[in-house]
């Protein structure tokens, strides 16, 4: 299959240094083989990236992950674009919770008398969280609660007779919101305009792609019974227009806006409050994939398994060692691997972009892939790694120089809820590193092992990487770098599930 990542030129912001990295003082060879039996559980190695340059990263999904996201719109159901602001072990992932809460109002229901105190009780739930749910009558706030069970008391005396519009809204942290109402009638069975406007988006189309940074016109049509008093806009559930004339439009700009799949809706209202609400799926820097066929398993080449030692290199290693090395394997049609041609030094990455001094210290992942796109990096040959004190070696011009022979042009960003995507990356020759927060049984993986579980036992963020997978394991299978010794001889499987709610991000390049 073409090459399908697509370049993007991004700034790269360090906000949070995570300890992580499991390490030992074991002597480090291409061959592996190492023991791992003085594994220490300090951990340093994985600097978070800012979540607004995460973001950004161009996205690839599969068709069929597109059309399960849309499917679940139009049914009113949650949308898992990705995992959310938290793992399973804890820990920020660094990318964007775009599922808006659910929302319904229990009681009263809709037509309903009413009168005196009215309790109104409303249902709330979320993906992550919800953070608070207001009510409001006539479009006036009653109230506010950051706990469920949501209640509100609305008390009626002197309220005019006649019908009354009850409307809830729920938020989570990421500033994701949706709303419901319901009309209710005091003292008399509601009269009026009970009749709802019909609204639709008619530009874009649903499924549309476009680039961040462009302006892309939103436009809506309405109707009703009696008149359409106004028409607003929202982006992933967050209000950003509103309109009370036709024609109904709003100039979407895009920049600073995620990579990915985003809600654009459209809601009508008249003037009795009646609402109607209609909703697309947009893309944004983001390459949908057709998948072939896709064979039960798949297994890369990879470079001989290594072994970090007592330095933090853990993202050099899995970027640098092993996704640059089996890009550039499969590039040439190789039929080996050889330290001078296609296994390349994770020594000359993690050196140069390391957060701190220190040879624990972490490093960022999109800091070392913005890093191989400028300046590329050396073969093993040239600059071989070693754990001992190696991480204070600066190249010489010579590394620096064969270093931009081996440039990647461009990195991108696989949905890990996307199994057809990763799939098909891999069936492709495209090795995935990812980060995720390392626990006991990931620590205490042996031979045959399937990662299905976490522990409650956490030691903190690590990077290793996807380089097959196995239908009849239900699992991927990913190398680390813990010597031959630690795993399945430096292997582990991870169930395809367990995976979506681990990995933080799934990055591809493209040398």
């Amino acid at each position: 299959m073409k090459k399908i990542l697509l370049g993007v030129a991004v700034g790269t912001s360090l906000s949070l240094l995570w300890s992580s990295c499991q390490k030992d003082h074991s002597s480090l060879g291409v061959t592996g083989g190492e023991t791992n039996s003085n594994v220490q559980t300090s951990f340093s190695g994985v600097v978070l990236d800012n979540p607004k340059v995460v973001a950004a990263v161009p996205v690839i999904v599969s068709s069929d992950y597109v059309q399960r996201t849309q499917e679940a719109l139009l049914n009113n159901q949650p949308i898992s674009l990705f995992k959310g602001s938290t793992g399973t072990t804890g820990g920020s992932t660094g990318g964007r919770d775009r599922t808006a809460p659910t929302v319904s109002i229990t009681s009263p229901t809709a037509g309903a008398i009413v009168s005196g105190t009215v309790a109104i009780k409303v249902n709330a739930s979320d993906n992550v969280g919800v953070t608070s749910v207001s009510v409001s009558i006539d479009g006036t706030v009653l109230g506010t609660s950051t706990v469920a069970p949501y209640s509100f008391n609305w008390n009626t005396t002197g309220v005019a007779s006649g019908t009354h519009t009850i409307a809830a809204t729920a938020k989570d942290a990421a500033g994701n919101t949706k709303a419901t109402s319901v009309q209710v009638g005091i003292n008399a069975v509601p009269t009026g305009d009970l009749t709802a406007p019909s609204v639709s988006i008619t530009s874009p189309s649903n499924g549309a792609s476009f680039s961040i940074g462009a302006s892309t016109n939103v436009t809506a049509s309405a109707s009703d019974n009696v008149g359409v008093s106004s028409v607003s806009f929202s982006v992933d559930g967050v209000v950003k227009s509103t309109a009370t004339t036709a024609p109904y439009s709003y100039s979407w700009n895009t920049t600073g806006s995620a990579s990915g799949l985003h809600t654009l809706t459209a809601t009508a209202k008249d003037a009795a409050g009646n609402t109607t609400s209609s909703s697309i799926t947009v893309t944004l820097n983001t390459v949908v994939i057709q998948p072939p066929t896709l064979p039960a398993s798949v297994s890369l080449a990879a470079p001989p398994v290594i072994n970090q030692g007592s330095e933090g290199s853990c993202v050099a290693i899995a970027l640098g060692y092993y996704a640059r090395s089996i890009e550039q394997y499969y590039k040439t049609g190789a039929t080996s691997y050889s330290a001078t041609s296609n296994i390349f030094s994770p020594e000359f990455l993690y050196n140069q972009t390391k957060a701190a001094t220190g040879c624990s210290s972490g490093s960022s992942v999109i800091n070392s892939l913005n890093f191989m796109k400028n300046t590329g990096i050396c073969t093993w040959n040239s600059m071989p790694y070693t754990d001992q004190n190696g991480c204070t070696t600066l190249p010489t011009s010579a590394q620096t120089a064969e270093a931009g022979n081996y440039k990647i042009t461009s990195y991108s960003m696989v949905v890990a809820q996307d199994p057809i995507a990763v799939k098909t990356m891999l069936f492709n020759k495209h090795a995935l590193s990812f980060t995720f927060t390392a626990d006991a049984n990931f620590y205490g993986a042996g031979p045959g092992y399937i990662w299905k579980t976490s522990s409650t036992t956490t030691y903190g963020p690590h990077a290793i990487t996807l380089v097959g997978y196995d239908d009849s394991k239900n699992a991927y299978k990913a190398v680390n770098q813990w010597g031959t010794t630690w795993g399945d001889a430096g292997y582990i499987w991870i169930d395809y599930n367990f995976l979506a709610t681990i990995a933080y991000d799934l990055y591809a390049i493209n040398p």
